[in-house]
Protein backbone atom coordinates (compact mmCIF):
# COMPACT_ATOMS: atom_id res chain seq x y z
CA UNK A 1 0.00 0.00 0.00
CA UNK A 2 1.04 3.54 -0.95
CA UNK A 3 0.31 7.00 0.64
CA UNK A 4 1.55 9.59 3.20
CA UNK A 5 -1.46 7.73 4.97
CA UNK A 6 -0.06 4.37 5.24
CA UNK A 7 1.38 2.64 8.18
CA UNK A 8 3.57 -0.39 7.79
CA UNK A 9 3.65 -3.45 9.94
CA UNK A 10 4.96 -7.15 10.06
CA UNK A 11 2.88 -7.94 12.94
CA UNK A 12 0.29 -9.75 14.08
CA UNK A 13 -0.94 -11.14 10.69
CA UNK A 14 2.64 -11.42 9.06
CA UNK A 15 1.29 -14.58 6.81
CA UNK A 16 -1.25 -12.35 5.33
CA UNK A 17 -1.70 -10.05 2.33
CA UNK A 18 -3.85 -7.86 3.80
CA UNK A 19 -4.38 -4.17 3.83
CA UNK A 20 -7.43 -1.29 5.93
CA UNK A 21 -8.70 1.10 3.82
CA UNK A 22 -10.51 3.85 5.60
CA UNK A 23 -13.17 6.09 3.95
CA UNK A 24 -13.72 9.52 4.96
CA UNK A 25 -14.96 12.45 3.64
CA UNK A 26 -13.10 14.54 5.81
CA UNK A 27 -10.30 16.95 6.13
CA UNK A 28 -6.61 15.76 7.11
CA UNK A 29 -6.81 16.74 10.86
CA UNK A 30 -10.33 16.13 11.50
CA UNK A 31 -11.59 14.78 14.62
CA UNK A 32 -13.07 11.76 12.71
CA UNK A 33 -9.62 11.36 10.81
CA UNK A 34 -8.01 11.29 14.26
CA UNK A 35 -9.91 8.73 15.64
CA UNK A 36 -9.81 6.06 13.15
CA UNK A 37 -6.09 6.82 12.75
CA UNK A 38 -5.88 6.24 16.49
CA UNK A 39 -8.18 2.87 15.94
CA UNK A 40 -6.13 1.55 13.08
CA UNK A 41 -2.96 2.33 14.26
CA UNK A 42 -3.55 -0.37 17.49
CA UNK A 43 -4.56 -3.13 14.80
CA UNK A 44 -0.76 -3.04 13.74
CA UNK A 45 -1.48 -3.76 9.96
CA UNK A 46 -0.63 -1.23 6.44
CA UNK A 47 -3.80 1.14 6.12
CA UNK A 48 -4.74 3.90 4.27
CA UNK A 49 -7.63 6.57 4.16
CA UNK A 50 -9.57 6.32 0.96
CA UNK A 51 -11.49 9.66 -0.16
CA UNK A 52 -15.07 8.78 -0.33
CA UNK A 53 -17.83 11.04 -1.85
CA UNK A 54 -19.93 13.74 -0.46
CA UNK A 55 -23.47 13.95 -0.97
CA UNK A 56 -23.62 17.10 -2.79
CA UNK A 57 -20.97 15.87 -5.55
CA UNK A 58 -22.85 15.59 -9.21
CA UNK A 59 -20.35 12.29 -9.84
CA UNK A 60 -23.07 10.26 -7.92
CA UNK A 61 -25.41 10.07 -10.73
CA UNK A 62 -23.40 7.80 -12.78
CA UNK A 63 -23.32 5.78 -9.93
CA UNK A 64 -26.78 5.32 -8.91
CA UNK A 65 -30.06 3.50 -11.19
CA UNK A 66 -33.24 4.91 -9.63
CA UNK A 67 -35.17 2.66 -12.31
CA UNK A 68 -33.86 -0.28 -10.81
CA UNK A 69 -34.16 1.48 -7.21
CA UNK A 70 -38.07 1.19 -7.76
CA UNK A 71 -38.59 -1.88 -8.73
CA UNK A 72 -35.74 -3.97 -6.88
CA UNK A 73 -35.87 -1.80 -3.10
CA UNK A 74 -38.09 -1.21 -0.92
CA UNK A 75 -37.81 2.45 -0.66
CA UNK A 76 -35.44 5.41 -2.09
CA UNK A 77 -31.48 5.55 -1.87
CA UNK A 78 -30.41 9.35 0.01
CA UNK A 79 -28.06 11.26 -1.42
CA UNK A 80 -25.59 10.25 1.64
CA UNK A 81 -26.37 6.43 1.03
CA UNK A 82 -25.65 6.70 -2.39
CA UNK A 83 -22.40 8.81 -1.54
CA UNK A 84 -21.54 5.94 1.49
CA UNK A 85 -21.89 3.36 -1.41
CA UNK A 86 -19.77 4.45 -3.98
CA UNK A 87 -17.11 5.25 -1.49
CA UNK A 88 -17.33 1.81 -0.58
CA UNK A 89 -17.00 0.92 -4.17
CA UNK A 90 -13.85 3.30 -4.42
CA UNK A 91 -11.99 1.05 -1.39
CA UNK A 92 -12.91 -2.22 -3.81
CA UNK A 93 -11.18 -0.76 -6.72
CA UNK A 94 -8.44 0.37 -4.63
CA UNK A 95 -8.11 -3.15 -2.49
CA UNK A 96 -7.92 -5.31 -6.22
CA UNK A 97 -5.99 -2.84 -7.90
CA UNK A 98 -3.56 -3.12 -5.07
CA UNK A 99 -3.03 -6.92 -5.59
CA UNK A 100 -3.62 -7.67 -1.92
CA UNK A 101 -5.41 -11.15 -0.83
CA UNK A 102 -7.90 -8.80 1.82
CA UNK A 103 -8.94 -5.95 2.60
CA UNK A 104 -10.20 -4.70 6.11
CA UNK A 105 -12.95 -1.61 5.19
CA UNK A 106 -13.67 0.70 7.90
CA UNK A 107 -15.76 3.73 7.96
CA UNK A 108 -13.86 6.05 9.84
CA UNK A 109 -16.75 6.20 13.12
CA UNK A 110 -15.72 2.66 13.38
CA UNK A 111 -14.21 1.93 17.43
CA UNK A 112 -12.55 -1.66 18.13
CA UNK A 113 -14.40 -3.32 21.16
CA UNK A 114 -12.15 -6.28 21.79
CA UNK A 115 -8.95 -5.86 19.81
CA UNK A 116 -7.56 -9.28 20.45
CA UNK A 117 -10.71 -11.23 19.13
CA UNK A 118 -10.87 -8.97 16.22
CA UNK A 119 -6.92 -10.00 15.54
CA UNK A 120 -7.82 -13.59 15.98
CA UNK A 121 -10.79 -13.53 13.76
CA UNK A 122 -8.94 -11.22 11.14
CA UNK A 123 -6.07 -14.64 11.83
CA UNK A 124 -8.52 -17.41 11.61
CA UNK A 125 -10.62 -16.12 8.24
CA UNK A 126 -7.12 -15.45 6.21
CA UNK A 127 -6.43 -19.43 7.38
CA UNK A 128 -9.43 -20.50 5.79
CA UNK A 129 -10.35 -18.57 2.95
CA UNK A 130 -12.16 -21.20 1.54
CA UNK A 131 -14.96 -20.71 3.77
CA UNK A 132 -16.04 -17.27 3.40
CA UNK A 133 -16.01 -14.65 0.96
CA UNK A 134 -17.30 -11.42 3.25
CA UNK A 135 -16.89 -11.40 7.25
CA UNK A 136 -18.80 -8.41 9.05
CA UNK A 137 -17.67 -7.13 12.39
CA UNK A 138 -20.60 -4.70 13.37
CA UNK A 139 -24.38 -5.64 13.10
CA UNK A 140 -26.80 -3.02 14.32
CA UNK A 141 -29.49 -5.32 16.27
CA UNK A 142 -28.67 -8.24 14.94
CA UNK A 143 -31.94 -10.47 15.16
CA UNK A 144 -32.28 -14.55 15.32
CA UNK A 145 -29.46 -16.73 14.56
CA UNK A 146 -30.29 -19.35 11.36
CA UNK A 147 -26.97 -20.81 10.53
CA UNK A 148 -23.20 -20.73 12.16
CA UNK A 149 -20.14 -21.98 11.36
CA UNK A 150 -16.76 -22.03 13.18
CA UNK A 151 -13.99 -20.84 11.87
CA UNK A 152 -10.98 -21.45 14.04
CA UNK A 153 -11.95 -19.81 17.40
CA UNK A 154 -14.37 -17.22 15.37
CA UNK A 155 -18.17 -17.90 15.58
CA UNK A 156 -19.36 -16.75 11.99
CA UNK A 157 -23.22 -16.51 11.80
CA UNK A 158 -26.04 -15.40 9.74
CA UNK A 159 -29.47 -13.78 11.24
CA UNK A 160 -32.87 -14.64 9.74
CA UNK A 161 -32.75 -10.77 8.56
CA UNK A 162 -29.68 -9.65 8.09
CA UNK A 163 -28.80 -6.67 10.03
CA UNK A 164 -27.79 -3.26 8.43
CA UNK A 165 -24.34 -1.43 9.46
CA UNK A 166 -20.63 -1.67 6.91
CA UNK A 167 -18.75 0.10 9.65
CA UNK A 168 -16.24 -2.82 9.60
CA UNK A 169 -15.30 -6.25 7.18
CA UNK A 170 -13.20 -8.20 6.14
CA UNK A 171 -13.31 -8.62 2.20
CA UNK A 172 -11.46 -10.96 -0.03
CA UNK A 173 -10.65 -9.89 -3.48
CA UNK A 174 -13.14 -12.19 -5.53
CA UNK A 175 -15.95 -11.22 -3.84
CA UNK A 176 -14.43 -7.70 -4.44
CA UNK A 177 -14.60 -8.48 -8.10
CA UNK A 178 -17.69 -9.65 -7.82
CA UNK A 179 -19.73 -6.69 -5.67
CA UNK A 180 -18.00 -4.61 -8.55
CA UNK A 181 -19.83 -6.25 -11.65
CA UNK A 182 -22.66 -4.47 -10.78
CA UNK A 183 -22.33 -1.61 -13.00
CA UNK A 184 -25.04 1.06 -10.90
CA UNK A 185 -26.41 0.67 -7.57
CA UNK A 186 -29.74 1.00 -6.09
CA UNK A 187 -29.62 -0.25 -2.32
CA UNK A 188 -28.11 0.82 0.40
CA UNK A 189 -23.59 -0.70 0.89
CA UNK A 190 -25.75 -2.84 3.69
CA UNK A 191 -28.98 -3.98 1.83
CA UNK A 192 -26.60 -5.26 -0.87
CA UNK A 193 -24.56 -7.43 1.54
CA UNK A 194 -27.71 -8.97 2.51
CA UNK A 195 -28.48 -10.09 -1.16
CA UNK A 196 -25.37 -12.12 -1.23
CA UNK A 197 -26.97 -15.05 -3.67
CA UNK A 198 -27.18 -12.02 -6.29
CA UNK A 199 -23.30 -12.02 -6.34
CA UNK A 200 -22.97 -15.39 -5.59
CA UNK A 201 -20.69 -14.55 -2.48
CA UNK A 202 -21.03 -15.61 1.21
CA UNK A 203 -21.65 -13.70 3.57
CA UNK A 204 -21.12 -13.63 7.21
CA UNK A 205 -21.33 -11.81 10.73
CA UNK A 206 -18.80 -12.42 13.69
CA UNK A 207 -20.89 -13.24 17.01
CA UNK A 208 -20.16 -11.39 19.30
CA UNK A 209 -19.43 -7.93 17.66
CA UNK A 210 -15.57 -7.00 17.86
CA UNK A 211 -16.43 -3.29 16.69
CA UNK A 212 -18.69 -0.73 16.76
CA UNK A 213 -20.23 2.21 15.39
CA UNK A 214 -18.87 6.00 17.04
CA UNK A 215 -20.62 8.10 15.18
CA UNK A 216 -22.60 9.56 18.44
CA UNK A 217 -19.04 11.16 19.40
CA UNK A 218 -17.36 12.25 16.64
CA UNK A 219 -20.58 14.55 15.29
CA UNK A 220 -23.13 12.23 14.62
CA UNK A 221 -24.45 9.79 11.98
CA UNK A 222 -24.20 11.89 8.34
CA UNK A 223 -27.30 9.43 7.07
CA UNK A 224 -30.03 9.79 9.84
CA UNK A 225 -31.26 12.90 9.79
CA UNK A 226 -31.90 12.23 5.96
CA UNK A 227 -33.21 8.56 6.30
CA UNK A 228 -35.67 10.45 8.59
CA UNK A 229 -36.81 12.78 6.46
CA UNK A 230 -37.46 10.00 3.39
CA UNK A 231 -39.58 7.90 6.10
CA UNK A 232 -41.84 11.17 6.65
CA UNK A 233 -42.49 11.36 2.88
CA UNK A 234 -43.03 7.82 2.41
CA UNK A 235 -46.06 6.89 -0.34
CA UNK A 236 -48.46 4.19 0.74
CA UNK A 237 -47.54 1.94 -2.95
CA UNK A 238 -44.05 1.97 -2.34
CA UNK A 239 -44.32 0.63 1.26
CA UNK A 240 -47.04 -2.15 -0.43
CA UNK A 241 -44.21 -2.88 -2.78
CA UNK A 242 -41.62 -2.62 -0.23
CA UNK A 243 -43.60 -5.56 1.34
CA UNK A 244 -43.59 -7.75 -1.33
CA UNK A 245 -40.00 -7.39 -1.34
CA UNK A 246 -39.24 -8.45 1.63
CA UNK A 247 -41.55 -11.23 1.28
CA UNK A 248 -39.05 -12.32 -1.73
CA UNK A 249 -35.79 -11.35 0.00
CA UNK A 250 -36.80 -13.50 3.16
CA UNK A 251 -37.30 -16.46 1.00
CA UNK A 252 -34.42 -16.24 -1.13
CA UNK A 253 -32.43 -15.66 2.33
CA UNK A 254 -33.97 -19.24 3.87
CA UNK A 255 -32.95 -20.85 0.72
CA UNK A 256 -29.64 -19.27 0.51
CA UNK A 257 -28.92 -20.24 3.80
CA UNK A 258 -29.92 -24.14 3.49
CA UNK A 259 -27.72 -24.28 0.27
CA UNK A 260 -24.55 -23.02 2.46
CA UNK A 261 -25.17 -24.87 5.08
CA UNK A 262 -25.44 -27.76 2.89
CA UNK A 263 -21.69 -27.32 0.87
CA UNK A 264 -20.54 -26.19 4.69
CA UNK A 265 -21.71 -29.87 5.20
CA UNK A 266 -20.01 -31.73 2.46
CA UNK A 267 -17.10 -30.16 3.09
Amino acid sequence: MTGSSQKASDAPLAGARIGAFILTVDEEGSARRRHAETEVTALSVPWRFIEGYRKTDPALDKHYSSLMNVLLHKRSLTPGEIAVYAGHRRIWRAFVESGLDYALVLEDDFRVLDRARLLASMRDLTARPDDWDVVKFFDYRPKTVVASLQIGATTAVAHKYPASGAVAYLIGAQAARALLARRRIFRAIDEDLSHPWEFSIRVWSTEPNTVEEASQNLGGSILEQDRERLRKNRRMLRSLWGNVLQGVKLARSLLYRRKLTARRDRS
